[in-house]
């Protein structure tokens, strides 16, 4: 009986999830994570706006590489598109020093639980998604994209707002 329960309740989870994996050209999957206060966040706070969200570690140096180009690209376009950063370490890793050197402003959030890291098929960091203003996902990156191409994405993502 304890069995038949558990197999019964592992199939509603399982069922539960199903539609909540990323898929370029669908809806965006809610993300279960929250800000460096312990806040939790949701996609909604951007609304109207286009997302870039990137998944990142301390262990990774391209993620880190690539904060200073994300930081401007945020900047650039802060009226049309965020750049929500999420970091997939244990919840206890200090990150606060990390992007105080590196200069981070835009929105830093921890996928301590990982729900947001399998919702969003991350193997490896860093693996980075745009969503459209209206939370479809509309590209998605594994590994860091060249400067150029990123700089052409955000150009083109803001042009269609």
């Amino acid at each position: 009986m304890r069995k038949l329960l558990f197999v019964m309740a592992f199939s509603l989870l399982a069922v539960a999830c199903k539609e909540e994996l990323a898929k370029v050209g669908q809806a965006a999957p809610e993300i279960a994570a929250v800000d460096l206060q312990g806040e939790p966040v949701k996609l909604d706070r951007w609304k109207g706006k286009s997302v870039y969200l990137n998944f990142w570690s301390l262990s990774c140096g391209v993620c880190l590489a690539e904060m200073p180009h994300l930081e401007a690209l945020s900047k650039q376009y802060a009226d049309k598109i965020t750049v929500v950063a999420v970091n997939i370490d244990p919840e206890f890793t200090p990150l606060e020093g990390v992007i105080e050197k590196q200069g981070v402003t835009y929105a830093m959030l921890r996928d301590s639980l990982g729900m947001t890291k399998e919702r969003y098929l991350v193997v490896g960091t860093p693996t980075s998604y745009m969503i459209d203003a209206n939370g479809k996902l509309v590209k998605k990156f594994i590994g860091s994209p060249p400067a150029e191409r990123l700089d052409e994405l955000f150009a083109e993502t803001a042009r269609q707002l």
